[in-house]
């Protein structure tokens, strides 16, 4: 009996995974335009040959899918640490190696008179360009060039042409603890991610004029527009702020972090919370750090309201991660079970923002 009850806890183990993480998560995209997606490399100051990823419209409906995660095993190198290697093989392979996305690698573009409009998208701290596909699918699908950034340093894992990669700045525990300590540690953080947009954009703008690049002559360097998640989002208003060539930009609940005094008035900003006072941290310390923070936020975002075309909208019972990936590819009954995400519908909450945002960026102005 008892050699029957291990072997049942195993094979539980092993399997209870297949159950919780689905294997084709993502819904066919709602918009006219099938997707395509590919690599796309640049250079930073600092590194050579990031790879990031692009979603596209397109007009095939047959091609090879493309997974979840490309090249996994290094991808989630960081986020396994610790792991042994079987586990690494068992949790990457067998698991995570499952997802697959509607988008298919390398499918030629679609070609529009006027070329379509591009959206940089900034990931949060520690998150990585692929958790948004849900979002990147959606835009694509409704005629924008997604471009998902991984910045070096800030992302859980940023990949190199080489086979290298450059892994998270981990923060220590002191800075977390203290509000003050955070604030000053993220800004520069956030201000040098919103440096990334604009070289990415670079990169994306001389690829345009590429003949030999997936990119040619498909962006409308005319509508360029940035979005993000946490602190990409806040990066992605400050990239909006500091370069002309970005004219919109939408923040996914993350807080407001920039220099003082600072011209806001030629951009049309779109900002879009969680339910934070639902969803507060359970520990007495964090809790008062949080509420400080949030405190500190609404200020400065009244403040924003003033110099900015500034939009601000709340979504009742959403968890600052509903705004990601996370709430669909793990079933809701671990996700909300565990406090992961809001007790909002995930997939409905998606398609409400990704649609929100749509209109926000086709908004004549």
């Amino acid at each position: 009996m008892a050699i029957f009850f291990i072997i049942v806890c195993i094979v539980g183990v092993i399997f209870l995974p297949y159950w919780i993480i689905p294997a084709n998560p993502f819904p066919k995209p709602s918009g006219e335009w099938s997707v395509g997606t590919s690599d796309l490399i640049w250079d930073s100051s600092n590194h050579t040959g990031i790879i990031a990823k692009i979603w596209y419209p397109i007009n095939a409906t047959t091609g090879v899918q493309s997974p979840y995660i490309d090249n996994i095993d290094r991808t989630l190198a960081v986020i396994t640490t610790g792991f042994n290697p079987l586990s690494n093989l068992i949790f990457n392979q067998f698991y995570l190696d499952r997802i697959w996305t509607p988008a298919l690698i390398d499918a030629i573009p679609a070609q529009s008179q006027d070329g379509f409009p591009a959206i940089l998208f900034s990931p949060g701290s520690c998150s990585m360009n692929f958790m948004y596909t849900f979002y990147a699918l959606e835009f694509a699908s409704h005629g924008f060039v997604v471009i998902g950034i991984n910045h070096p340093g800030s992302s859980a894992c940023t990949l190199l042409t080489d086979g290298s990669k450059v892994e998270f700045n981990k923060i220590d525990k002191e800075i977390l603890e203290d509000i003050k300590l955070l604030e000053e540690y993220s800004a520069p953080i956030m201000a040098q991610q919103a440096i990334d947009i604009s070289i990415v954009l670079d990169k994306v703008l001389q690829l345009n004029s590429n003949t030999n690049s997936v990119l040619h002559q498909i962006v409308n360097i005319n509508k360029i527009f940035t979005a993000g998640h946490s602190f990409g989002g806040a990066a992605s208003f400050i990239a909006c702020r500091k370069d002309e060539r970005i004219s919109k930009s939408i923040n996914l609940d993350g807080v407001f972090l920039d220099e003082i005094d600072v011209d806001y008035s030629k951009t049309e900003l779109l900002l879009a919370h969680a339910d934070r006072d639902r969803y507060r941290p359970k520990n007495k310390k964090m809790q008062s750090n949080y509420d400080s923070m949030v405190s500190r936020d609404k200020i400065r975002l009244e403040q924003l309201s003033f110099k900015a075309n500034l939009t601000h909208l709340k979504f009742n019972l959403a968890n600052h991660f509903n705004f990601s990936d996370l709430s669909i590819i793990i079933k809701p009954i671990l996700t909300k079970t565990i406090g992961l995400v809001g007790k909002t519908d995930g997939l409905k909450l998606l398609s409400q923002t990704s649609s929100m945002m749509i209109d926000f960026f086709n908004k004549q102005t």
